[in-house]
């Protein structure tokens, strides 16, 4: 992504040239199958830009649109198929992060239960711009994870074993309202 400015993405530079950001999609392989940790910007959100992303984000953050930069293109040329991915966790449902799913159908996705409630209900005027409905149209497989329960690793609370063994859920809370009011 090409964000406005680049002063408020890196902390110096000029105000008038766009900074460079990432949104990094993290595949991991298992012995379930693969893993992605969130989804990045999918493909139905580069053939509908405006509809998908908004015209907002796209002002405000400048993605590249290309289609060869998504996870789906990306893992196809490294020889895997859609399916071939079993599981997608999702550290947040943000646009630039979860609009990926989509492409990969039969995943099952895994996000904190404040989080999606979080998306699906929408209230804000932040949350409509920031959780698309349109990224969840096609009914993903959700299995949500409550934030409390789990034991401790390294500090953080842990919500629980997302795909055992390897991958685990640790809430960060803050990326909704509702996670950052518990």
């Amino acid at each position: 992504m090409r964000p406005l400015t680049e002063r408020l993405v890196h902390g110096a530079g000029s105000l008038f040239r766009r900074g460079r950001l990432v949104a990094h999609v993290v595949v991991i392989e298992t012995d379930a199958g693969l893993v992605l940790v969130d989804s990045g910007i999918g493909l139905a959100d580069i053939a509908e830009p405006a509809k998908r992303l908004g015209r907002g984000f796209l002002s405000a953050a400048g993605p590249l649109l290309d289609p060869e930069r998504t996870a789906l293109r990306q893992l196809e040329a490294l020889g895997y198929r859609p399916s071939d991915v079993r599981h997608i966790v999702l550290t947040h449902l943000d646009l630039d992060h979860a609009g990926g799913i989509g492409d990969f159908p039969t995943a099952t996705i895994h996000v904190l239960a404040t989080e999606h409630a979080a998306a699906m209900a929408r209230v804000t005027r932040g949350e409509r711009e920031r959780y698309r409905p349109q990224q969840f149209a096609h009914g993903p497989r959700w299995q949500l994870h409550e934030a409390s329960g789990g034991e401790r690793f390294f500090g953080f609370e842990l919500a629980r074993a997302v795909v055992e063994p390897e991958v685990l859920l640790l809430p960060a809370h803050g990326s909704s309202r509702r996670a950052s009011a518990r």
